[in-house]
């Protein structure tokens, strides 16, 4: 070839491969090639030369990042120093990753998902109170992220028998600690309720006079009862974001328990700022009516709330031709304060105990049920309710209180199924005020798909749960 260079040498160089010539900086390859076929001096001296000034600059290049590595390292070892001054100095107080790590979990709770996650809950729940016991919001939180999150299960938050009463009445209760936090911790399952039920007896309804416990109200005492129902239906409204809240009344909330002239039903329509107690909602999503049953209607009676329980006329009426009209593929559930004459044995107040027309609504809902024709007349009430054309209906059951106590399974009698649960006052074995025992509330699943619910229960006793 004509540019290859002739040489005497007879000793070949076999110089072996040790080198990757595509790696070759294509500076350093041009001189190279050069040196390699040109056949003056000159022009192989001057791409000698070249080529070592070349690789003093790739030399002073790798320097240089070498030098901008380790200055860079450097500032990320500061850095590093830096944190875990803060860390053992301002999180931890000292160098051990599991503190961090167990910050996630409560004393005898699940963990959270993260710290954060934690630390809102703690917030969230401070807002109730300032006072209240952090432990007691986190087992709030914590039994809220176990209420079922499909949208076609509808959920009802449940709360009977508070009794809220700033005074101490030392003939009973004495003063829950947590007062009106009761109905505040609906907060914290803010998202989670479709509905929020107060069902009776929100307020204790004796005011102490400057005698003491006495029959005639003393001056103003007729608007500090009229404010506590204000009060906790204000609050229900407000901490329960965007559920909605049905009201309903039970033998104490009028002050009949110890008054002569308690508040008016039309009184106290005025302080929880409805029309009726009786009222009914349907959740076409989750396939439920929810009726709301007043069975202290009282109205046009002389028996007191305090210790008979009135169904009126115009309900039964309400009842027949509006309210158990129920879409078909709809299941119904009712909130009754007491439970209806026969459940339970209505204790403590069997002997004395009036119910008026409770026969005539459960012949009604047996029919309803059933889809059957119903007809009847007593005394106080008459009745003609044909649900031939409507047809069979599931009927969840009726959920009460009153009576202070957690019946273990629910009661059937003729096709309808009573379920009661206890109060929300702090009384009784094994409740301690102040702590997560002296709640006591629910927060109902009803999955019409499945036709399955349970009651999960905020604070003392157990969950529970059954297929209709």
């Amino acid at each position: 070839m004509v540019n290859d260079v002739t040489y005497r040498d007879p000793t070949p160089n076999n110089f072996p491969e040790d080198y990757d010539p595509t790696k070759v900086d294509p500076r350093v390859k041009l001189r190279s090639e050069s040196i390699k076929h040109k056949q003056k001096g000159k022009h192989t001296r001057e791409a000698m030369y070249q080529a070592l000034e070349i690789g003093s600059v790739t030399a002073n290049e790798a320097k240089e990042t070498a030098i901008n590595t380790a200055s860079r390292q450097d500032a990320v070892d500061q850095s590093q120093s830096d944190f875990e001054d803060r860390y053992n100095e301002q999180i931890a107080g000292n160098t051990d990753l599991n503190e961090v790590i167990d910050s996630r979990k409560p004393k005898d709770l699940p963990a959270y998902t993260t710290l954060g996650e934690r630390l809102d809950d703690l917030y969230h729940g401070q807002k109730l109170q300032l006072g209240l016991d952090l432990s007691v919001i986190e087992k709030i939180a914590s039994k809220a992220k176990t209420i079922n999150s499909d949208a076609n299960v509808l959920k009802i938050g449940h709360i009977t028998d508070l009794h809220f009463q700033k005074m101490i009445d030392p003939q009973w209760y004495g003063e829950a600690v947590m007062d009106i936090d009761h109905v505040r911790m609906f907060s914290l399952f803010s998202g989670k309720l479709n509905a929020v039920v107060l069902n009776g007896d929100q307020v204790h309804g004796q005011e102490i006079g400057e005698n003491g416990p006495n029959l005639t109200p003393f001056e103003g005492s007729r608007k500090v009862l009229m404010s506590r129902n204000d009060e906790v239906m204000s609050t229900a409204d407000y901490y329960s974001a965007d559920a909605d809240v049905f009201a309903n009344i039970g033998n104490h909330d009028d002050g009949s328990v110890r008054w002569d002239n308690p508040l008016t039903l039309n009184e106290l329509k005025q302080a929880y700022g409805v029309e009726s107690f009786d009222t009914y909602r349907d959740y076409t999503v989750q396939k439920v009516r929810l009726i709301v049953l007043n069975v202290f209607d009282n109205t046009g009676s002389n028996l007191r709330r305090a210790t008979n329980s009135v169904i009126s006329q115009s309900q039964l009426d309400w009842l027949v031709s509006d309210a158990l009209k129920v879409p078909e593929g709809f299941a119904t559930i009712i909130f009754t304060h007491a439970p209806l004459e026969g459940f339970f044995d209505n204790k403590p107040y069997s002997d004395t105990w009036k119910n008026i027309n409770h026969d005539l609504v459960k012949g009604v809902l047996t029919a309803f049920t059933n889809g059957v024709r119903f007809s009847d007349e007593t005394e106080t009430g008459k009745i003609d309710a044909d649900f031939t054309s409507q047809g069979k209906r599931d009927l969840i059951g009726i959920v009460s209180g009153h009576e202070h106590r957690d019946a273990p399974a629910p009661e059937v009698h003729n096709s309808i199924r009573g379920i009661e649960r206890t109060c929300s006052v702090g009384i009784g074995d094994g409740r301690e005020l102040g702590t997560y025992s002296e709640l006591a509330s629910d927060v109902i699943e009803i999955d019409a798909i499945k036709r399955h619910v349970k009651f999960n229960r905020i604070g003392y006793g157990t969950d529970l749960e059954f297929n209709y």
